[in-house]
């Protein structure tokens, strides 16, 4: 039994750049099967999975995990030793397995072949977001410009499960594009009070595509965590019961 979902990167150049890595990263996410992922909480399971799956435990930097846009760069493994807070984690050295926990919030990896740099990100609806200031703090420190920038959004709960008030859709619709939210007629007609369905896949395309990333490189894994078993979600499985899934970047 498969315990690893993979990815992959849509519209990659054939050629990589003159600093980025010689392979295309592996993107992975541990499906519910391997059990909870937290770090800190989770941490022998997390050294036995990914063990595994051939990923050395001593790589793998994670964050304390807030619902945040902060995003780190982990130029060394050492400074994540102690979880500092943040949902974001962006690298250029190959010795790092950037990784973040996901159970309905939509994990991000990304990916720059000529700047040479991966990572990877939590992006929940208070996160929704951090796809730019990912794509800031790579310019910033790696001279990166988006429209070389690859994007997955992966496995999250969907607009076919998730409903929100209408003070979250107005706030999504402001923020993200109207295309982010639809209502719902038949649960306006129940007298619903979250008769809005919202899509954070649709959010983040908006985001990508204004910040500059091409259309040809955005690729939607087009999974609900909420609908299939094998994903942990909090709204499927219960807030305190869910699986927290570990999503993960590295290059060989």
């Amino acid at each position: 039994m498969s315990v690893v979902q993979y990815f992959a990167f849509a519209g990659l150049p054939s050629q990589p750049g003159p600093r980025s890595p010689s392979a295309v990263p592996e993107c992975g996410l541990t499906l519910r099967v391997s059990g909870p992922m937290k770090p800190g909480v989770d941490d022998e399971n997390r050294a036995r999975v990914f063990r595994s799956i051939g990923v050395a435990t001593d790589d793998v930097v994670a964050c304390r995990q807030v619902h945040s846009r902060v995003v780190r760069i982990a130029d060394r493994t050492e400074a994540f030793r102690g979880l500092p807070e943040g949902d974001g984690i962006l690298t250029a050295n190959r010795g790092v397995v950037p990784t973040v926990t996901v159970a309905d919030c939509m994990p991000i990896w990304v990916y720059d072949p000529v700047a040479g740099y991966f990572g990877v990100l939590h992006s929940g609806w208070k996160g929704t977001g951090i796809l730019r200031v990912a794509c800031e703090l790579a310019a910033d420190e790696w001279g990166a410009e988006a429209g070389n920038v690859h994007v997955i959004l992966g496995p999250h709960i969907r607009s076919c499960c998730y409903t929100v008030d209408a003070e979250r859709a107005d706030y999504f619709r402001a923020g993200f594009g109207e295309r982010c939210v639809t209502l719902d007629p038949e649960r306006e007609a129940e007298g619903s009070r979250w008769p809005y369905r919202l899509s954070l896949a649709e959010a983040n395309r908006d985001i990508a595509l204004k910040i500059g990333i091409p259309e040809r490189n955005i690729h939607d894994a087009g999974v609900c965590t909420s609908c299939d078993p094998k994903y942990g979600s909090s709204r499927r499985e219960g807030q305190d019961r869910f699986v927290h899934m570990a999503a993960f970047i590295r290059v060989h």
